[in-house]
């Protein structure tokens, strides 16, 4: 599944030099607009089994940050905030033009970013759907932190292995043997892994396949974190609902917990799967979502 079905979608911002890229569908007669980021390293297509079904119903924003799909990664990392204020900035045309209302979904590093636009305009969204969202424990920020202070953030093991990882192929099915089954793609549905490949990574002239976002980007969105992600978390004042994986990372859970305890806009929904559970179960995970919107 793909899509080849919707537009192209481009901001620039030509004072600040920086520009996003995307997709958007208007499906007619639709009550109701839905924008939707990707988790880092995925290019927002990666995400077409869950996406096209919904736009049958809702028209869709589905955007790239810096560094994925056509987004260009500049020269570095702005950061999770500012990241979200640039998608914030670059809906506006948009909205401007939209009679409906928006709802934000996002997955991993855009599940976070939905969550601090919504925060940095309360007017953004109607609602928000959080899937398995990169929310960090206090204490673990504060273990980021320290490791930044210190100048070693090259060393979050999930950073170093980042920059480690291959980033070209001699072919199609020398990638796809390389991923299926392998790391975060385990246990995914075989359409989702093919969208992956098709819109994260390009193919040359020479039938060589490379990784779209470049390692670097990737390992800095790693080895960082949100400034203020806890004081936002408080401030969130619209409907929320975190959907997150039976088996994701602990620390992730731990964060829900604490998110929905301190907010009560937010309420947590447990699905069968892992951190990438859409991408496993992208039919059960386009249900779940249609649900929360009704």
């Amino acid at each position: 599944m793909s899509l080849t079905n919707f537009e192209p979608l481009s901001f620039c911002n030509l004072k600040e030099d920086w520009a996003l890229s995307g997709y958007k569908h208007h499906a007619k007669g639709a009550s109701k607009a839905l924008h939707f980021l990707h988790g880092n390293g995925f290019a927002v297509g990666s995400y077409s089994k869950v996406i096209a079904p919904l736009a049958r119903d809702y028209s869709v924003i589905a955007q790239d940050a810096a560094g994925h799909g056509n987004s260009p990664a500049g020269k570095s990392f702005v950061g999770w905030n500012q990241t979200a204020s640039r998608f914030n900035e670059s809906l506006t045309q948009y909205i401007e033009h939209s009679s409906c209302p928006l709802y934000g979904i996002g997955h991993s590093f855009g599940g976070c970013m939905t969550l601090l636009m919504s925060v940095q305009d309360p007017k953004q969204f109607e609602q928000l759907v959080l899937l398995d969202p990169a929310l960090f424990p206090p204490r673990l920020i504060w273990l980021l932190r320290g490791v930044r202070m210190a100048g070693l953030d090259h060393y979050v093991p999930l950073a170093k292995r980042t920059r480690k990882r291959r980033t070209q192929w001699d072919s199609y099915a020398q990638v796809k043997a390389n991923f299926t089954g392998r790391g975060i793609f385990k246990g995914w549905d075989d359409d989702c892994l093919d969208d992956y490949i098709r819109y994260s990574l390009s193919c040359d002239d020479k039938g060589h396949y490379h990784l779209s976002c470049s390692t670097w980007m990737e390992a800095a969105i790693f080895s960082s974190y949100p400034k203020g992600l806890w004081k936002a978390i408080k401030q969130l004042s619209v409907p929320t609902h975190i959907v997150y994986g039976k088996n994701t990372y602990k620390y992730f859970k731990e964060a829900y917990r604490l998110a929905a305890k301190i907010n009560s806009n937010i309420k947590l929904i447990e699905v069968e799967g892992e951190h990438c559970f859409m991408q496993e179960r992208p039919s059960d995970t386009v249900e779940v979502i249609r649900d929360l919107l009704k």
